[in-house]
């Protein structure tokens, strides 16, 4: 099944409804600042795929050009971003969820921060191949899904948004994502297509929610 676009809660939107039975997966970027403009193009690919089963839901961008606020924080849930985003969470109710944000280069030593957890409280990033980062999604949202919902955050670099290779890099990542309907299943190629990054952030996860989560 393909994308067909609409408009839903004031964003843009991709849906595709397949009529083999599977999961409700959605893909978001541009959650706040100026991240839309590197997230969008990419998301806007990936709704040029297929969809063999469940329902697939994606959001180029959340917001354009917003004021910055940070998905670590209560605050960002109470703006009008951030209640978007727990609208759409709510309507559509997906059990896969992937969140795409963009990051400057000042920031990668920060992202990836082996105290990052002793820092801010939550786990650093794993670095997938050209500055691509995984990790899981905040805390405070965490708690919106259920315990066998599998949440990822994907972090772009903005100065390599550019590059064919940094994209695809993004697309191989949801397209894996896309076209599984178990999460055990989507893990495993995971394991296999990255075996030493999604051991890392595997084990970074399980640390941080002492194995009451699996990954993500």
């Amino acid at each position: 099944m393909t994308f067909e676009k609409s408009t839903v809660h004031g964003v843009t939107l991709f849906r595709a409804v397949a009529p083999e039975e599977g999961p409700i997966k959605l893909f978001v970027g541009g959650l706040h600042g100026d991240e839309g403009a590197h997230n969008a193009p990419i998301l806007e690919r990936l709704a040029q795929e297929t969809v063999k089963a469940g329902e697939a839901i994606i959001v180029p961008s959340l917001v354009e050009n917003s004021t910055y606020i940070g998905v670590l924080t209560d605050e960002y849930y109470q703006s009008e971003a951030g209640m978007r985003l727990l609208q759409l969470i709510l309507e559509y109710n997906p059990s896969f969820y992937f969140e795409l944000h963009a990051y400057g280069e000042q920031s990668y030593a920060r992202l990836t921060d082996p105290e990052r957890v002793k820092r801010i409280g939550v786990p650093q990033f794993v670095d997938m191949g050209d500055g691509v980062l995984i990790g899981s999604i905040s805390p405070i949202l965490r708690r919106k899904f259920a315990m066998h919902d599998f949440c990822m955050t994907i972090e772009i670099p903005k100065w390599r948004s550019e590059r064919e290779e940094v994209k695809e890099q993004v697309l191989e990542i949801l397209r894996i994502a896309l076209k599984h309907t178990e999460r055990e299943a989507l893990m495993r190629e995971y394991r296999v297509r990255y075996p030493e990054q999604v051991k890392k952030a595997e084990e970074l996860f399980y640390k941080y929610y002492r194995h009451q989560l699996k990954p993500f």
